[in-house]
């Protein structure tokens, strides 16, 4: 029962921390969702940060599953959007990481370490999976320019949302993880070889507006 209570905990404090975010989202709240009271919350986590270190734990967990080697030395096009499919589930999963970063980073140090540790991982990811492409003649890069395009890739599955919301426009979980996919995707059309180029237009229409 206690395990229980730890788990439900976690996943009402990710769907409040997710819609609300984590700075304004207080331990009396996830009480109220969880219909318990503060003291049977504080058994289990002493602290707001003892949550949000555990969610930290788990997001780095489904990480490492999200950005293991590709299974082929030479991944193709398929691999690449099972990739990118799941790459989109784990940062809607836990998108509160990806806004508010730099007060979660200030007052979290685990949601820092987290954040760094698979951001450099998701650059190394993406450059693993062009390589493959383009050793599968799919796409040509510039000489040089693949760790470039690689870094801005996981720029853009970072950073959009962040992005969308300075710019005034919020959107759903799902569209942003539309609106991702289509700009990746984007920019990698005009790297796409002319045999794999309809590949690509079928890839996109998966993500059409």
């Amino acid at each position: 029962m206690a395990r229980d209570t730890r788990k439900r905990i976690l996943v009402a404090s990710l769907l409040l921390f997710n819609e609300q975010g984590a700075p304004r989202t207080t331990i009396n709240e996830i009480a109220d969702e969880l219909d318990i009271s503060p003291g049977n919350l504080n058994y289990h986590f002493r602290r707001k940060a003892d949550i949000v270190d555990a969610l930290a734990a788990e997001f780095q967990a489904d990480a490492r599953s999200v950005l293991r080697p590709p299974d082929d030395e030479y991944p193709g096009l398929d691999d690449f959007w099972l990739f990118l499919h799941e790459l989109l589930e784990l940062t809607g999963v836990y998108r509160f990481m990806l806004t508010d970063t730099e007060v979660l980073t200030d007052e979290y140090p685990a949601v820092g370490r987290a954040l760094r540790h698979f951001a450099k991982a998701l650059q190394g990811s993406f450059e693993l999976y062009l390589h493959g492409l383009e050793e599968s003649g799919l796409i040509v890069c510039a000489p040089g320019e693949l760790g470039n395009v690689a870094k801005v890739l996981a720029v853009i599955a970072l950073l959009s949302g962040r992005f969308d919301t300075m710019t005034g426009e919020i959107k759903e979980a799902d569209d942003a993880a539309i609106g991702v996919a289509r700009t990746i995707l984007g920019v990698l059309k005009p790297l796409a070889t002319e045999a794999a180029a309809r590949q690509f237009e079928y890839l996109a229409t998966h993500y059409s507006e």
